[in-house]
């Protein structure tokens, strides 16, 4: 799975917290250890701020309809490498939990490097409804990585809908949910000069048209245009942008930066 670049708003780097769970959806013990026996993963489960700890991060959220089912997501340390590194690899687990036991799973690898670092989870579980049988849910990938200093653009929060097949989980669709971009100067900081840039905040939503089976998708970009100017800065408008995402059999298709709502001047 590709990771991005942390989003750099023009006035600040933010950087995510490290975190062994979401405060508002911590993992219990028994998940935890149900995913790592699926993976087949020993050792100490716990977070990774302990010695030897092998939990990097982790979120767990109850499915709204089906309050027996747990989603999963977690990391796990492996290779021992422990937090602050940029250039490991972690073993991600996305799991749906039942009674002790992982019923559908998915594993892939998270290479980590200056501009990916594991940094938290959180479940969606929005009602993606995309057929009348289907109900697909969200997890959240929040690097902590730094990235560059002076970008042109950036994006962070990445969201994967993931539908189950049997015992699998299969991703249909991957987009980030917030995206900055410079459209006039540097984003260098005070001192260099007047600038202009605009961020978004991207939401999903459900259509009423399908295809190939399953409903279209629309990512809708709210969009904040700043300007910096005499090194102070200001709000100066804001906008809308909107695409469909239209099922081609297999997927949505996957895209962690994502710049349809970039004026043209940026594109």
């Amino acid at each position: 799975m590709r990771r991005i670049l942390p989003f750099i708003p023009l006035l600040a780097l933010a950087v995510a917290p490290l975190a062994y769970a979401d405060d508002a959806q911590p993992c219990d013990d028994g998940t935890i250890a149900a995913v790592a026996r699926w993976a087949g993963i020993k050792g100490k489960l716990v977070s990774w701020d302990e010695q030897g700890g092998l939990v990097a991060a982790a979120a767990c959220k109850a499915v709204p309809n089906a309050p027996g089912t747990t989603i999963a997501a977690i990391a796990f340390d492996t290779n021992h490498e422990g937090p602050g590194g940029d250039s490991g690899s972690k073993a991600q687990v996305i799991a749906l939990v039942e009674a002790g036991k992982v019923v559908a799973a998915d594993r892939s690898v998270v290479e980590e490097d200056a501009a990916t670092v594991v940094g938290s989870y959180r479940i969606d579980t929005a009602p993606y409804r995309l057929s009348p049988d289907v109900r697909a849910f969200g997890v959240v990938f929040t690097s902590s990585a730094r990235g560059a200093s002076c970008p042109d653009a950036s994006a962070e929060n990445e969201l994967t809908l993931w539908i189950r097949e049997g015992n699998r989980l299969h991703a249909v669709m991957g987009t980030n949910l917030e995206g900055w971009t410079s459209v006039e100067g540097t984003a260098c900081g005070a001192g260099t000069g007047d600038a202009r840039s605009e961020s978004a905040h991207m939401t999903i939503a459900v259509e009423k048209t399908s295809s190939h089976g399953f409903a279209d998708l629309s990512i809708t970009a709210h969009i904040t245009q700043t300007q910096r100017k005499n090194n102070e800065y200001a709000d100066t408008g804001k906008r809308t942008a909107r695409t469909v995402l239209k099922y081609d059999g297999k997927s949505y298709g996957s895209d962690m930066f994502r710049n349809f709502w970039y004026p043209d001047s940026a594109r």
